[in-house]
């Protein structure tokens, strides 16, 4: 599927899923913005690196509604790339999260559409260059049953429809269809306790691809909120079963858990582990919690692009302050990743990403943040160090505009050969913000 049709089916289901909005109460939040790149090595070459100069008008929105019918959130941007000096062919560029739940009926039926759009590796093994990017997109819509089952237990069944699709990799695209029984017991007013049934069927466009897969999971959640604490926890099983007799089923027990305690007015700390089966598409469905910002840029993900189950194994700690001029967060992570059918891809990785920003003036802050990886691949006998270090200055000069000037430094050091390479931009913009 090519990058317009992407984008274009991607855009009608945003419209479709908004429609109900129109008569309705509605945020919406945009930024149209006139930026210049300077990149001193776009292809990301350790010999021959290529120079180039890259006009990049964006639009970027957030949009939410919250009603009684209606809940929605969309967040995204759209950039077009005009290389015009190197090598390159100008191109489009969308990042798109859009989730919408339709009250039905009250307490009892619920509709829910979602959409995701991003950009990927083609090859997660190569360099992050343009011929090395992909548009890819999930959309998933379905219905959700509430029921009573006593006074103090809750039913609640769901179906949903999904789709997976990206323009260059057929192993991506699929058809799902999922299904969830919970029964939730309310111990108390901020305090449950549920049994999970979940399944999911993974169907491949290709018949070059696959096998076909069913994944299950049967699972206890624990959710308790405090005052400046809430806790989930999930504990169980999950099985993965394959449509070809010469691929080997598999089980693993799931744990999956979120910390998160408000340490004072200013700063919070967070924690999440999970040990589970999920896949690429899965990973890239970032849930209803959108719409509340406007996205700054476009993020290339890591995922490797393929609808092969993983075992995924993860823990991750966060850290956040807010201050008054000041704000700092801090997220270290460990991760490994087992997969099903594609072995030589099975990895580990360990890094972090730190944020700071000072507000010098009243309408002048400047930031730094930098992000670094190191990821090893067991079964080629590979390892990856990537880090990268931003340096931003902004400018609010009225209500409206601003200004923007960033300079960005990025390295790979890779034990594969000809991998090795460092990159300098420097970007500056413009932007009216409504």
């Amino acid at each position: 599927m090519s990058t317009r049709r992407l984008l274009a089916r991607t855009l009608a289901a945003l419209s479709s899923a908004l429609a109900p909005l129109a008569a309705q109460a509605i945020q919406i939040d945009y930024r149209v913005e006139m930026g210049i790149e300077h990149n001193d090595n776009v292809n990301l070459s350790d010999s021959d690196p290529t120079a180039a100069t890259i006009l990049e008008p964006t639009l970027a929105f957030g949009i939410r509604q919250e009603g009684s019918t209606i809940q929605a959130g969309a967040e995204g941007i759209v950039q077009y790339r005009d290389y015009i000096s190197g090598d390159f062919g100008s191109e489009f560029r969308t990042q798109l999260a859009a989730h919408m739940n339709w009250t039905a009926i009250p307490e009892r039926l619920n509709l829910t559409i979602e959409d995701y759009n991003t950009v990927q590796p083609i090859d997660v093994l190569a360099a992050n260059t343009p011929n090395n990017q992909q548009q890819t997109n999930v959309f998933a819509i379905g219905p959700t049953l509430n029921f009573r089952l006593g006074p103090t237990v809750r039913g609640q069944a769901e179906l949903r429809y999904a789709n997976s699709q990206a323009s260059e990799t057929d192993e991506f695209n699929s058809q799902r269809i999922s299904a969830a029984l919970r029964a939730i017991k309310d111990l108390s007013a901020s305090n449950t306790l549920s049994a999970n049934l979940t399944s999911e069927r993974i169907d491949f466009d290709s018949s070059d691809v696959g096998p076909n897969y069913d994944r299950s999971s049967l699972f206890g959640r624990y959710t308790r909120k405090w005052a400046k604490f809430d806790m989930t926890l999930d504990a169980g099983y999950s099985w993965l079963h394959y449509s070809h007799g010469d691929v080997d089923d598999r089980s693993s027990p799931l744990i999956r858990g979120d910390l998160a305690w408000k340490v004072t007015e200013t700063s919070a700390l967070k924690l999440d582990f999970s040990r589970q089966y999920s896949d690429a598409a899965s990973s890239m469905v970032l849930g209803s919690d959108i719409g509340n910002t406007i996205p700054t840029s476009i993020t290339t993900g890591d995922a490797t692009v393929t609808s092969d189950a993983y075992l995924e194994q993860r823990v991750g700690f966060g850290y956040t302050y807010t201050g008054v001029r000041t704000t700092f967060s801090a997220a270290p992570y460990y991760r490994k990743l087992n997969y099903a059918n594609v072995g030589q891809l099975d990895q580990s990785g360990r890094g972090g990403t730190l944020a700071f920003a000072y507000r010098l003036q009243p309408l002048m802050t400047f930031g730094i943040s930098a992000n670094g990886e190191k990821l090893s691949y067991a079964s080629i006998d590979r390892s990856d160090t990537t880090w990268s270090v931003d340096f931003s200055l902004n400018r609010q000069w009225t209500r409206n505009w601003s200004w923007r000037v960033q300079y960005t430094r990025y390295q790979r050091e890779s034990t594969a050969p000809g991998l090795d390479s460092d990159q300098n931009i420097i970007y500056f913009g413009v932007a009216y913000t409504r």
